[in-house]
């Protein structure tokens, strides 16, 4: 008898989801508003200030929708492979709509507090922190699969690392997200990922034959 292989992505992103579903349950029944707002009051009480406060309101538009589309148009000018500025579209359209969906699922209302930025609609779960994820994600991916092995490679992927990070920080710092919000957006946003990068595996393949 043959043995069944079992894809290891499909057991994480099976977890990734399940965890999802039981972190948003508590997120549901107002399980996680006290550490939420222990965390607000950590932050504000001890690292508020306005050389931080500057820095973050700048790296948050890194998760913007602006942001990705402009990095998503210069990929198309710059990589002769239009394959991976079509990726890149294409994921960002993709975490975006259910991003939306999940939201209107949810419809959590945002931190009842004094936020250092405006924003609207819902709260639950952060589309900066999805988008982030997803698209900046999804390049540590393609570094990982064109670049030889070298020392600028290790730091990209560290940078964007970092940056995926700091997104979901300064949306907490911010006061637009709870930190339930943005543990909900890695979570669903990480099992999306191993998704997307399997169809654009499959997609991969078939252009090249």
């Amino acid at each position: 008898m043959k043995k069944i292989k079992i894809d290891k992505n499909w057991i994480i992103c099976g977890i990734l989801i399940i965890s999802f579903i039981i972190w948003s349950m508590l997120v549901v029944n107002g399980n996680l508003l006290d550490l939420d707002y222990s965390i607000f009051n950590i932050l504000h009480t001890t690292i508020l200030n306005n050389f931080l406060t500057n820095i973050l309101k700048t790296l948050t538009y890194m998760g913007s929708a602006s942001i990705l589309l402009i990095i998503t148009f210069i990929s198309l000018i710059l990589f002769k492979d239009r394959f991976i500025g079509i990726s890149l579209g294409l994921n960002g359209f993709l975490i975006y709509l259910l991003n939306l969906l999940l939201k209107n699922i949810f419809i959590i209302p945002r931190p009842d507090i004094i936020s250092l930025i405006e924003e609207k609609g819902f709260s639950y779960p952060s589309g900066h922190a999805m988008a982030s994820l997803a698209f900046y994600g999804f390049i540590i991916y393609l570094l990982n699969k064109k670049m030889k092995p070298s020392l600028l490679k290790k730091v990209l992927i560290i940078i964007l690392t970092l940056l995926i990070l700091l997104i979901g920080f300064s949306r907490i710092y911010l006061g637009v997200h709870h930190f339930s919000d943005i543990i909900g957006g890695y979570l669903i946003s990480l099992a999306y990922l191993i998704i997307f990068i399997k169809l654009m595996k499959k997609l991969g393949r078939k252009r090249k034959k």
